[in-house]
């Protein structure tokens, strides 16, 4: 192992004896921390950080957003996929939205919301693989809601890149512009109404949010929007379990979901780099960066074309994970110039941008998350201050 340059910028890696997190803010991989320490499983630790996330990063997402786990209880290849997207509305069909003109779902407004899934996902992991239950991981996040959070610099920035969406949203601007305007780097944010509804998931678990006060608040307010959302829709949402995929890069096994989730984009992505000698050069060198770059935009065209819920549309994971088909792309990526792909077609699967990312360690166990899905009826889960915001109780 090299050792890094001290004089130079950056961050040295992270090494321990009985557990380890890594998220996205430190307070939540504090919480995570935190929940190892006090006996719990790696389980109520990434519940335990994702919900805090939630509050501290908003522009990512919450309990209104979808969740994918990978979990494996006693650290060898038995992993589980967990899939936590959501489907949408039951009375959606393709010939209701032709009948209207549309043609595609929009990236925002009712017709873009699904069936938030994170909750049942988190609900769903720690009954098969926590120890403390769902009241107790959702404490830091009750707390940062309710005594307030300071906002961090990336999160200023996300945000106001987002003011103009808040402001015309179906009720955003309520919940999360003040005086009309995000809140600078610093300010301390306290939020009430998602206080509350993060207490009734702590007190009735599941139910709380898919059963109640919450889902009808969540219908009303999507019907009044246009949507055709119902509240059979959220009571039988379900987290679904599945075996995982994976491929080798230069001596490792790595894993991902399965569609609908777009893990399988990062997996085509490594095939890709495996065929090219990318030690020759320097981490931040132009020909490295070209490559990765390259292999990426491939990978994301291959997601776009191919990847779908799999009860709707085929999806040859074999096929989109086999030599052949990464030979085939590393044969068109050149080092002098950037391919001209070709334009998108069918499935135009959506992965939201800024969706919440962690992983977990401890003892033999390892979950993780990651925003991302490739599924039809999900088009823009977690999307950034998507309209499934509530009235009353902020699900985002």
């Amino acid at each position: 192992m090299n050792m890094r340059d001290f004089q130079a910028g950056g961050r040295s890696t992270v090494h321990a004896l009985n557990g380890m997190a890594a998220t996205s803010h430190p307070l939540a991989t504090l919480a995570a921390i935190e929940a190892l320490r006090g006996g719990g499983t790696a389980a109520d630790a990434a519940v335990t950080a994702a919900a805090l996330l939630g509050v501290v990063e908003p522009q990512s997402t919450g309990i209104g957003g979808d969740a994918f786990a990978l979990y494996s209880a006693s650290g060898g290849d038995n992993i589980l996929a967990y899939n936590g997207s959501g489907a949408a509305p039951l009375e959606a069909s393709a010939e209701w939205y032709l009948q209207r003109g549309i043609k595609a779902i929009p990236l925002t407004g009712p017709h873009a919301v699904t069936v938030p899934g994170a909750v049942d996902l988190w609900a769903t992991l720690l009954e098969r693989h926590g120890r403390k239950g769902l009241d107790a991981a959702l404490q830091p996040a009750i707390r940062a809601a309710e005594d307030g959070f300071v906002v961090s610099p990336r999160t200023a920035w996300d945000w106001a890149r987002n003011r103009e969406k808040l402001r015309n949203g179906i009720n955003a601007a309520r919940y999360f512009l003040f005086d009309g305007e995000a809140p600078a780097v610093g300010t301390v944010i306290r939020q009430p109404a998602l206080t509350n509804a993060l207490r009734t998931i702590a007190a009735r678990g599941r139910d709380g949010f898919y059963l109640g006060e919450i889902a009808e608040d969540i219908v009303t307010t999507l019907r009044e929007a246009g949507g055709l959302h119902s509240p059979e829709d959220l009571e039988r949402h379900k987290t679904e379990i599945a075996a995982p995929v994976s491929t080798q890069y230069r001596g490792h096994q790595v894993w991902q979901c399965p569609p609908n989730s777009a893990g399988v984009t990062m997996l085509i992505m490594l095939n890709v780099l495996s065929g090219f000698d990318l030690p020759r050069y320097a981490p931040l060198s132009v020909e490295r960066l070209h490559l990765q770059a390259e292999a990426a935009r491939h990978a994301y065209l291959a997601r776009e074309r191919h990847v779908a819920d799999p009860r709707f549309a085929a999806t040859d994971v074999d096929m989109l994970l086999s030599a052949p088909f990464a030979a085939a792309i590393r044969e068109k990526i050149k080092l002098d110039r950037a391919n001209e792909l070709p334009p998108v077609d069918a499935p135009m699967a959506i992965t939201p941008p800024g969706a919440a990312a962690w992983a977990v360690i401890g003892g033999c166990a390892a979950a993780g998350t990651a925003g991302g899905a490739a599924r039809i009826r999900e088009a823009a889960a977690a999307r950034i201050f998507s309209a499934r915001l509530c009235r009353n109780s902020p699900t985002e």
